[in-house]
């Protein structure tokens, strides 16, 4: 049985709280098992979020087949871009035109992937036990209004956010549930 993610942009701590409660009640799938090479191949994409406990999958760690930059904090969450996979240690390439392909990232042996995913994740603690949210998305999809956050959502809206999910966790920035 496929399980399909919830597909949209996650922006805020709060649309990330609403999506964590939407997987604890059913609203929304929620990952129970580390995902096999054509899961991966075939959920992991642009808009793709992901909502699993540690507890329910016995995932410490998510592990995707992705190459990314080391992580940036970026409110309470930690966001990774995508880059090329580079085996040899040379800057660039040496086949004409193909420097065109390659943005230099953050240091001389990575490049940020043109097009390539941003991966967004954030960890929320209820009652000790961690559930990890985490979000594709190209920078491109979320400039074109493509992916909707999931205020659009009006059974996502409907939910009641439990105290627990919002107090639970030493969020850097408290959020904010409008």
């Amino acid at each position: 049985s496929d399980v399909v993610p919830f597909s949209g942009f996650v922006e805020t701590t709060a649309d990330a709280l609403r999506l964590i409660q939407a997987a604890r009640c059913g609203l929304i799938p929620r990952i129970t098992r580390r995902l096999n090479e054509l899961e991966r191949r075939s959920m992991i994409r642009s808009g793709a979020v992901f909502v699993f406990s540690v507890e329910e999958s016995g995932i410490k760690r998510w592990t995707d087949g992705y190459t990314w930059t080391p992580s940036r904090i970026s409110g309470n969450f930690l966001v990774y871009r995508e880059v090329v996979e580079r085996t040899n240690r040379s800057v660039y390439p040496t086949t004409p035109g193909a420097h065109d392909l390659l943005q230099r990232g953050a240091d001389a042996h990575t490049a940020l992937k043109i097009q390539g995913l941003v991966k967004k994740t954030i960890t929320v603690k209820i009652r000790g036990s961690d559930h990890h949210l985490i979000c594709y998305y190209t920078l491109d999809d979320v400039r074109s209004g493509r992916l909707q956050r999931p205020t659009t959502v009006p059974a996502i809206m409907a939910l009641d956010i439990p105290h627990e999910l919002v107090q639970s966790t030493n969020f850097r920035y408290p959020p904010k549930l409008e």
